[in-house]
């Protein structure tokens, strides 16, 4: 999100000040507007940005909205290890986002703590988590149960 903001803010300000200097206003100023617009929308787009965790007795569910909007299960079955975990995002995992191979997928937004399930066939899911201590709490009851 800082990095948009970063390379937005200058780019508005470059658009103003040509805009204000310049002799052809309606040309500029319909090319502010669509900079604008766009901007705007790549925005609302990052604040949407919404990942989901759910654990009940029988599984694990995450979504990752707006790309995943069913609840993907794991029944706590599959699951043969789960651990809260710190992470590098970029150094592990290539940064934020959904990220990933055939073996090892990611989905984190911001931070870096996750949850690092192995669901067996070589696969493991990390889910980015912003309350690692209670899931830390709650997952010792969890695997006991």
């Amino acid at each position: 999100m800082y990095l948009i903001v970063l390379i937005e803010l200058p780019t508005l300000l470059f658009l103003i000040v040509l805009y204000a200097t310049s002799e052809d206003k309606q040309e500029l100023a319909i090319a502010l507007g669509v900079v604008l617009g766009t901007m705007a929308l790549l925005l609302l787009f990052v604040l949407n940005l919404k990942l989901e965790t759910r654990i009940d007795s029988e599984s694990v569910a995450f979504r990752y909205a707006p790309f995943i909007r069913k609840w993907r299960k794991y029944p706590k079955e599959q699951i043969k290890s789960i651990t809260v975990i710190k992470y590098s995002p970029i150094a592990d995992y290539g940064g934020w986002g959904i990220k990933g191979n055939k073996t090892t997928k990611a989905y984190s937004v911001i931070g870096e703590d996750g949850l690092l399930m192995d669901v067996g066939e070589k696969k493991k899911i990390m889910i980015g988590t912003m309350k690692s201590k209670e899931l830390s709490d709650f997952l010792q009851n969890w695997i006991e149960e």
